[in-house]
């Protein structure tokens, strides 16, 4: 797996959270989950009620602070926030049938201040800030005047150079500059940057014009988390879906689009990175669907790797089923979720649970997409989730020295006796940062501080190593910001393979056809295994050393297995894996498998030696150096040496048994 690391390393220098804001999310018919929880569980406590648009917040601990559909704000009672007036915060210019009908960010410098963007839908187009003091009410927070003109909020609708109404999208991600934020919009063929810094929010946006117009207002934007791509749906036929590249210190939106989706693709709707931005995916529907009376749609999901040299030609598609629009929206644990309603409007087609795409840096082929991954507990998704500033999900990547592979939120699979270093990224920070690991082992107890080295060495594993591992890295930054990235992976722990060679099958066809079928798991098992228990371990056969290093169905040999060519001569190779991690504790060995044909011996010339006086006299008839083996030419004949063997006994009884002393 490729991984670019420049860009990891300069946006966790960047990093001011905890990358627990994003823990909890409201969405849906009063749905909901929990990210504290691994995996995350449903939440039923939720009062947003939305068929599209919605946004969440939570502090550095993953408690939730407040939540809003676009026009109303719950606290984290879930009760209605007021306005710091007295009324109840329930009129915002914002809409929950808007794609994404709001965004929340965090004022830089400040600890209580929070900045709400609202976006309206494609009849009544808005784009509006509101701004929210935490400190107020006891914590529980208010909407305030915070310009003092009585409006409590800020119609960002006329800027300069805005060439049609607003659409239904809207993104964020950290500017690299320190202790910033950009929150873009779209309208027409023009994306408005708004920067946020320890100022508050600058309401003159940069406006990047370009090629493509919107024709349709529907669908996500996205901003990939290391700041430099930005994705755009709309649900229309051509273009359906773009991406441009971004500038994270200026706000500007490159005029570089290239088109991702067209036509017989669908209409593009839902659209996420990868966590490490290289992975970008994109759901299409075939048409709209208001409710189960009228026609099925059908749901596509795409991935575009933004590695290769040509992004379009490396679509491939991941899942197709029956299915209406619905949101993608990368979770603190690195996976992507999905909802997939069947219909619009009609809560007899609302989902009960959603898709996980529990992979997604992984190359397509690899890719595992997991139907109705997480149940709501009787709540229902419809099309949309929350958004979140893309940037605040990186997590401190962990990899594997052995496989080189990135492992934050994956469940591994090692071997008893084996040693694993895990190392994190290198986080570059003006003082030395401060690592602690953890292990839980899953039994109700407080997780254990195991380590508080850089990297993570496990020596000798033993079964009681399974659980999970946490690193915590807190640091200042450059920025002046205390900063805390976590990591988390587990480990199950299963018994090793061992593989003991057996001894060659020769096998001698009485009816010389040269053909045989082998029931190789009866005759070679037994020896393979050498004690194993066969209940735990299992014996693959395989025609070559890849297939059996793989494990590769193609290449297993069928049982009973019968020899392809007559009178063969053949490597077979015996892989012994464990059956709960075949693919993490396994061995190979090798044994030759050979298809001969009953022999002919041919009657050799007789052996004439004259009697001489190596033994006794030369008239005694006894001598002691015949050299039987000089007859084997001549009784092989035809045979191939390398095949048959002669064998000398004093007995017809002997050399029928091959009788070593006759």
């Amino acid at each position: 797996m490729k991984k670019v690391l420049p860009y990891i390393f300069f946006f966790i220098t960047l990093h001011l959270f905890a990358q627990k804001e994003a823990n909890i999310w409201y969405f849906g018919q009063n749905a909901g989950i929990d990210f504290n929880t691994n995996p995350p569980t449903a939440l039923t406590n939720g009062a947003l009620n939305t068929l599209e648009g919605c946004s969440t917040f939570s502090d550095a601990n993953g408690n939730i602070l407040f939540y809003s559909d676009g026009i109303t704000v719950w606290n984290k009672n879930h009760a209605i926030m007021n306005y710091s007036n007295g009324n109840p915060a329930n009129n915002l210019k914002g809409n929950p049938s808007s794609t994404q009908s709001g965004m929340i960010i965090p004022k830089p410098g400040s600890a209580t201040i929070f900045y709400l963007f609202t976006v309206g839908d494609n009849q009544n187009p808005a784009f509006d800030l509101y701004t929210i003091d935490m400190s107020l009410n006891g914590g529980l927070g208010e909407l305030i005047d915070e310009n003092n003109d009585g409006a409590f909020f800020v119609d960002l609708a006329t800027p300069t150079g805005r060439k049609s109404s607003w659409t239904e999208k809207v993104a964020a991600v950290r500017g690299t500059d320190c202790n910033t934020f950009w929150v873009v919009s779209e309208s027409g063929n023009s994306f408005f940057s708004y920067k946020i810094d320890i100022n508050g929010v600058n309401t003159t946006p940069i406006v990047s014009i370009v090629n493509n117009s919107v024709s349709n207002s529907r669908g996500y934007l996205k901003l990939s988390p290391d700041g430099t791509k930005l994705a755009v749906a709309q649900q229309a036929l051509s273009p359906g879906f773009i991406m441009y590249s971004f500038n994270a210190s200026t706000g500007d939106v490159s005029n570089d689009g290239i088109s991702l989706i067209n036509g017989g693709d669908g209409q593009a709707y839902g659209v996420e990175f990868s966590i490490d931005s290289q992975k970008l995916y994109v759901s299409t529907t075939s048409g709209f669907r208001q409710t189960l009376n009228d026609p099925p749609t059908t749901y596509k999901l795409f991935q575009f790797d933004l590695t290769a040299t040509d992004i379009p030609a490396s679509k491939f598609k991941i899942k197709e089923k029956t299915g209406f629009r619905g949101a993608l929206q990368l979770g603190p644990d690195g996976r992507i979720y999905a909802t997939v309603p069947l219909a619009y409007s009609d809560p007899n087609g609302f989902a009960t649970s959603l898709d996980v795409i529990e992979n997604p840096l992984e190359s397509a082929v690899n890719i595992i997409y997991t139907d109705n991954a997480i149940n709501l507990n009787g709540r229902l998704s419809t099309q949309g989730l929350p958004p979140f500033i893309s940037s605040l999900l990186l997590p401190i990547n962990l990899t594997d020295s052995a496989t080189g592979n990135t492992i934050n939120n994956q469940t591994l699979q090692y071997c008893v006796g084996q040693n694993h270093i895990i190392i994190p990224d290198t986080v570059v920070a003006p003082n030395p940062p401060i690592y602690e690991w953890t292990f839980d082992n899953g039994t109700g107890g407080a997780p254990v501080v195991i380590a508080n080295t850089v990297n993570l060495t496990l020596n000798t594993l033993v079964l009681t190593d399974a659980g999970t591992y946490k690193l915590k890295v807190t640091y200042t930054d450059t920025c002046g910001n205390v900063t805390t990235l976590e990591g988390t992976f587990i480990i199950n722990v299963f018994e090793a393979a061992t593989a003991t060679q057996p001894t060659d099958y020769f096998f001698c066809d009485t009816d010389n056809d040269g053909f045989n079928s082998f029931d190789l798991q009866a005759d070679k098992n037994a020896e393979i295994l050498n004690g194993l228990d066969p209940t735990i371990f299992e014996v693959r056969y395989f025609l070559s050393q890849v297939g059996a290093n793989t494990n590769d169905n193609a290449n297993a040999l069928a049982n009973p297995y019968t020899n392809p060519t007559a009178f063969s001569n053949q490597t077979i190779y015996a892989r012994v894996h464990n059956k709960n991690a075949p693919t993490a504790c396994f061995e190979t060995t090798s044994f030759t498998l050979a298809v001969t044909g009953l022999p002919i011996a041919q009657t050799p010339t007789t052996y004439n030696i004259c009697d001489d006086t190596t033994v006794g006299t030369d008239t005694d008839g006894f001598i002691n150096h015949f050299r039987l083996d000089t007859k084997d030419t001549e009784i092989l004949g035809a045979l191939d040496p390398t095949i048959y063997s002669v064998s000398y006994h004093t007995s017809l009884t002997g050399a029928q048994t091959d009788n070593t002393t006759d």
